[in-house]
């Protein structure tokens, strides 16, 4: 299994999320380039860390896009 860091903002993240520069980890997206269409959110087989770091616009259209998503799965399911 992969795991993606998602972020609310790419250059706020690297500036001020010592939880990002200390890991290393490569940023995957930002949650406002999935809201675009302009990437593709990560599969739903790879776990997704998302990063905030203070964005509330952002974090409430994350939760529900993250929200939107699991009830989708879940009627696929059924």
């Amino acid at each position: 299994m992969r795991s993606v860091l998602a972020v609310d903002s790419r250059e706020a993240a690297l500036r001020e999320s010592g939880d990002v520069t200390l890991s290393g980890a490569p940023i995957y997206v930002e949650a406002g380039e999935i809201f675009a269409g302009s990437t593709l959110p990560p599969a739903l087989r790879e776990t997704t860390v998302f990063k905030s770091v203070g964005i509330a616009v952002e974090d409430l259209a994350t939760a529900r896009l993250v929200y939107d998503a699991v009830r989708a799965r879940d009627d696929e399911r059924e």
